[in-house]
């Protein structure tokens, strides 16, 4: 008879290996799925919060141009990014508004703006012309996050736009905490315009080709949130009202003093 020795070692060193090859697998697989899982919750939460953030600053300028408040600070946490504010000069971006009545009345508004990039995330959101509004970089289309104040009293058939003009000294920059000083040192431009008959007016998006929200403004404008049944789409950009009797369009100048 012939007697084996040292097999309960080996059947242990066996042992160990397994254990040693599933506990290397577990810390692979929490790396290849786990991690970028965890960064991309990261990225989709600090998103979130400048949604949120940006919504927060768009009422600090509703209450400025709502109740003629002439200075305002905008307390705010950029997480995952960096905030700019955009002179109206420099924002390839401007809304024109005109109607039919042969008057040649047309007048352009370049809006400013607040923008929000995230660093490691696709999301561009941007405080222009009383709206938040949200693209995704590389990617075509865009989002309304939050609304502008226009509406349509359709008893007296009047349109009222409001344009929310942001000037800048120059581009501020901001990440981490900080505050938006804001000012309205200037009263509105209004313009009302009431029609002997009805007309049609026209609201005309231009927008950047690098900076493209037009799906989002379409939305808006052709959407129930002004009037039932929208502004119809006329052209590339446009929009008409029809059957407006009486206009009114405020422009509010605001300035970010500083950030």
């Amino acid at each position: 008879m012939i007697k084996e020795y040292g097999s309960e070692g080996v059947s242990e060193s066996i042992g160990f290996l397994i254990m040693f090859t599933i506990v290397l697998t577990g810390i692979a697989m929490v790396s290849l799925v786990g991690y970028p899982m965890l960064i991309q919750t990261q990225i989709s939460s600090d998103e979130r919060n400048m949604e949120q953030a940006m919504i927060s600053v768009q009422n600090d300028m509703k209450i400025m141009t709502f109740s003629n408040v002439p200075f305002r600070d905008s307390t705010i946490k950029v997480s995952g990014g960096g905030l700019t504010a955009i002179d109206n000069a420099s924002l390839g971006q401007s809304f024109t508004i005109s109607d039919d009545t042969g008057t040649g009345f047309s007048v352009e508004y370049k809006p400013g703006a607040i923008q929000y990039e995230s660093d490691d995330g696709t999301a561009v959101l941007t405080l222009m012309n009383g709206a938040v509004v949200r693209r995704e970089k590389f990617q075509n289309g865009s989002v309304m996050i939050a609304e502008p104040r226009w509406f349509y009293d359709i008893d007296e058939k009047t349109l009222v736009i409001y344009m929310t003009v942001l000037n800048a000294d120059r581009e501020y920059y901001e990440r981490g905490i900080g505050t938006i000083k804001m000012s309205m040192k200037t009263q509105p431009v209004i313009i009302d315009t009431p029609y002997g008959t009805p007309a049609n007016v026209t609201v005309t998006y231009a927008y950047d080709p690098d900076d493209d929200y037009s799906v989002a403004w379409r939305n808006y404008l052709t959407g129930d949130s002004i009037v039932e049944g929208g502004f119809a789409e006329t052209g590339s950009g446009k929009y008409s009202l029809s059957g407006v009797e009486r206009l009114v369009v405020k422009e509010y100048d605001i300035k970010i003093e500083n950030m």
